[in-house]
């Protein structure tokens, strides 16, 4: 199993607890991370065997809002351009 950096810990614990949009603004300057490139670091994470193991809850929750995002896309004819 892949251990999580500093980071990837800090965005765990961020999604864990309550937060706001200021929050993840900040953590993103913090870690140097645009708001777009988050998302894009938060959704590869959740596909680690380490994230599970530190926030399954997270990680839970995170992948379930993917399922619905994307089952909402395919519903729209949408599908092919949501997987680009």
């Amino acid at each position: 199993m892949n251990e999580l950096s500093t980071h990837d810990r800090m965005i765990l614990d961020l999604e864990k607890a309550a937060h706001t949009s200021a929050d993840r603004e900040a953590l993103c300057q913090c870690i140097n991370l645009s708001p777009e490139k988050y998302a894009v670091v938060l959704e590869g994470l959740v596909d680690t065997d380490a994230a599970y193991c530190y926030a399954p809850e997270v990680v839970g929750r995170v992948r379930q809002l993917r399922a619905e995002r994307f089952a909402f896309e395919r519903r729209q004819g949408r599908w092919k351009a949501f997987l680009q």
